[in-house]
């Protein structure tokens, strides 16, 4: 019962979320267009909801350079994928991408019947096989509970807030002229909620992070049976984030977090709601630990440093 009420609370929480964002999303297209402006929010809304699914996982990790990962090349990562995809009874194994970055990364796409993650090379050489596990498990929770969709939908929704706002902005600079000899009228309110609008849409996004990777930390425990193997992964990168200025930029130069950095909770919060976690009654999971977890030689040739890509992320 406890579990139930848990995923119910996190259901109102998404759908008002998702509610406000859409209110949001309408009162911009009113703004810019009168009716047809709703109507088109609308439209675009359902065309969201019918081709966001279907974006094949490869062709998101095309996009940041990423080699799918045989079993072959990687025995033991596929191994301890199977054990938890088991656990977390997913309808299909997810595929397995070597990421060429110096970025500490590691994300999830697509559906729990199509699905694949991401493991950028620092943190395969940065964390221990029992930390490599839990972000393993914390990823796959993602996709058995869909979040990849659902943070994929507030992602779209979003930026095109953001795009609506910026036309917005550009149609009353271009109506300035005609403003100052009296020809037509700007309404200030309007323009108060273009300026607003991608701020609140960005607080929704965050709210709703946060709720998702918290969830996912605790059933992530619930697959592995160990609360502190994530907790040492994420006190790992939480390091790695304070330095990680110095790899894209050279020491000495400060610069505000990179967008992809920022999209979780703090760290020593999400660490401290770890540990008090009690463990599951469910079998800690069992691996190797002196085999570790390692790829093929030549996929590391072509590592890169961290650079900024058009749609605002870093790999």
């Amino acid at each position: 019962m406890p579990d139930f009420n848990h995923q119910l609370k996190n259901f109102i929480h998404t759908l008002a979320l998702f509610l406000c964002m859409g209110g949001i999303l309408s009162l911009l297209g009113f703004i810019l267009a009168g009716i047809e402006g709703i109507l088109w929010a609308a439209a675009l809304g359902v065309l969201i909801l019918v081709i966001s699914p279907n974006i094949s996982p490869s062709f998101i990790f095309s996009m940041y350079k990423g080699k799918l990962l045989s079993a072959n090349d990687a025995p033991g990562l596929y191994q301890i994928t199977q054990e938890l995809a088991a656990r977390a009874d997913l309808p299909a194994l997810p595929a397995l991408y070597y990421l060429p970055s110096q970025i500490m990364n590691a994300f999830s796409v697509g559906t729990s019947a199509n699905s694949a993650i991401g493991l950028s090379d620092a943190l395969l050489t940065s964390l221990s096989t029992r930390e490599i596990v839990a972000v393993l498990a914390h990823e796959i929770s993602h996709i058995q509970h869909n979040d990849v969709r659902v943070m994929t939908y507030a992602d779209i929704i979003s930026r095109v807030t953001s795009a609506l706002s910026l036309t917005g902005f550009l149609l009353i600079f271009l109506n300035l002229p005609l403003y100052f000899l009296g020809l037509v009228t700007i309404s200030w309110s309007a323009l108060g909620v273009l300026v607003v609008a991608p701020t609140i849409m960005s607080f929704l996004q965050l709210s709703l992070s946060r709720m998702k990777e918290f969830d996912a930390d605790r059933q992530s425990v619930l697959l592995t049976g160990d609360p502190e193997g994530l907790a040492m992964a994420l006190g790992k990168l939480e390091i790695y984030e304070s330095s990680v200025f110095d790899i894209i930029f050279g020491r000495g130069h400060g610069a505000s977090i990179p967008s992809i950095l920022r999209t979780h909770p703090g760290t020593e919060e999400r660490i401290k709601q770890l540990l008090n976690l009690k463990k599951p009654p469910k079998q800690t999971l069992q691996y190797s630990v002196h085999e570790g977890f390692s790829v093929p030689v030549h996929y590391r040739k072509s590592v890169r440093k961290p650079r900024w890509h058009l749609g605002g992320f870093w790999y």
